[in-house]
């Protein structure tokens, strides 16, 4: 979009540009996905964005939430509100993609590693969080040490969750080191089920649930 309220951040979508399609938030997360052209947008209401470009992206999902603020003569304007997926809640931590990132990277910086991959994994029958990663070099790292210092970080970046892990209603991070290879499994699979290789993208935090690998078994504990 392009900004035109800079009190308001409503931007005005580039239809000329690209053609845009919506589903209701609540509608695309009960799997009723009911599509949508710009002229059919509802002020007020949320919706999940998907994008066609001139350059060959189709139907797009984009994973953004965006909610109608107005109008600018006949076309609605756009504000972003979230990334829809990225997001998990297990006893009201609500932790988002960006904090986990953030913490990686902090890890990265203090054990001197590089993550080629990484899969955080909200346990609802566990009440906590799992997190899988393969190394992209050689470095030996000891997963209850990042299990340790994921807890802590994100506890100083996510006041609730710090609450939750010290109430222990959330229990304690699970980190998980993976075989050598295991993204390239991953991303097979996912391939498999219908992604696109060229649109593939990971979405490093989500819920166990929701999730059709299994990372366990390409676990560096689980082969030993």
């Amino acid at each position: 979009t392009i900004t035109i309220d800079l009190a308001t951040n409503a931007g005005l979508p580039t239809i000329r540009e690209n053609f845009f399609e919506f589903v209701e938030k609540e509608k695309w997360q009960q799997n009723d996905k009911v599509f949508l052209t710009i002229e059919q947008l509802v002020q007020g209401r949320e919706y999940y964005l998907i994008v066609t470009t001139k350059s060959g992206l189709y139907r797009y999902d984009m994973n953004d939430i965006v909610t109608v603020t107005g109008k600018f003569q006949n076309t609605p304007t756009l504000k972003f509100v979230q990334k829809g997926k990225g997001v998990t809640n297990i006893t009201g931590e609500k932790l988002y993609e960006s904090q986990v990132i953030l913490a990686m990277q902090k890890a990265e910086q203090t054990f001197g590693c590089n993550f080629r991959f990484y899969q955080m994994l909200a346990n609802q029958a566990f009440s906590g969080y799992e997190l899988y990663f393969e190394l992209g070099d050689k470095t030996a790292i000891n997963a209850k040490k990042i299990s340790a210092y994921l807890d802590e970080q994100l506890g100083q970046l996510n006041l609730e969750y710090q609450v939750k892990r010290e109430s222990n209603r959330l229990k304690p991070m699970n980190a998980f080191s993976l075989r050598q290879g295991t993204f390239e499994r991953f991303k097979a699979a996912c391939l498999q089920k219908g992604q696109r290789e060229g649109q593939f993208k990971t979405i490093v935090l989500q819920n166990k649930k929701d999730i059709q690998f299994d990372f366990h078994p390409h676990s560096v504990e689980q082969q030993k």
